[in-house]
């Protein structure tokens, strides 16, 4: 998705949760899996209003498992950022690559693991299920909700966008893959929704008022609730992924990016 779209920002919070490339750690046997993988949080409930569990970045290296594991609390979203994989999900075993979009609702069994011979990236957003956060927050409209069952894959590489409200029962709304042409740029609101996002290649700025935050592959932007930022590209293509979560009782929003 080429993109290049501009708007005036007035009346929005600076603040930016902002993860640099680089840091991650080492976790030994992922999930009861093989060998060494590497793990890092980019952000997580604190200091957002949405039931965020986390957003994180793992890497499992050549001959690295992610072992088989069941939810039961969270809906998941899964996105390959790099590398080669087998994802057995639910019972089927799946090829996935750069640009798989894979959804895993309350119920879903998965494993993944790495038989080629580069590393393997990808990107995890975790969430509250809707009847757990119904259940902390008090929200009685949600405790009997029906539940979506099947897991998804969708090749976001090539359609674009994914409507996530079709494909999970919780606040998740859209998964997007977003170019940006040199020179170019894309605002994002906080209005009634909180934002993830996730370089993916070039180079760029992240402005909100007088914060600018350089971007780079693997740099993180997230925003809380009531702030908005424009990402530039510099000289070249600017890429990223970028995922929304809405919020209740927010207020409307007035546009930007969904």
């Amino acid at each position: 998705m080429l993109a290049n779209r501009t708007t005036p920002t007035t009346g929005y919070s600076d603040e930016l949760i902002v993860a640099a490339p680089g840091g991650a750690a080492d976790v030994y046997a992922m999930h009861g899996g093989r060998n060494v993988a590497r793990w890092k949080c980019l952000a997580r409930r604190r200091g957002l209003s949405g039931t965020w569990e986390a957003i994180e970045i793992s890497t499992l290296p050549p001959a690295t498992e992610c072992g088989v594991h069941h939810h039961s609390r969270t809906e998941e979203l899964y996105f390959v950022v790099s590398g080669e994989g087998e994802l057995l999900l639910d019972g089927v075993l799946h090829t996935v690559g750069p640009g798989t979009l894979i959804t895993n609702p309350v119920g879903t069994r998965h494993r993944l693991n790495n038989p080629g011979s580069t590393d393997l990236d990808w990107i995890v957003i975790e969430v509250i299920s809707p009847p757990v956060a119904a259940t902390l927050t008090g929200d009685p409209v949600h405790l009997g909700r029906q539940l979506m069952r099947t897991a998804g894959i969708i090749d976001l590489a090539a359609d674009g966008s994914a409507d996530l409200t079709t494909l999970l029962s919780g606040p998740l709304r859209e998964a997007r893959l977003v170019t940006l042409g040199p020179g170019c740029s894309e605002e994002f609101r906080s209005d009634d929704r909180e934002h993830t996002l996730y370089v993916l290649a070039g180079t760029g700025r992240a402005l909100a008022g007088t914060t600018e935050v350089e971007l780079a592959p693997g740099t993180a932007v997230t925003l809380p609730l009531g702030s908005a930022v424009t990402l530039r590209a510099d000289g070249h293509l600017l890429r990223f992924f970028t995922a929304s979560l809405a919020v209740p009782d927010a207020r409307d929003g007035t546009g930007g990016a969904a």
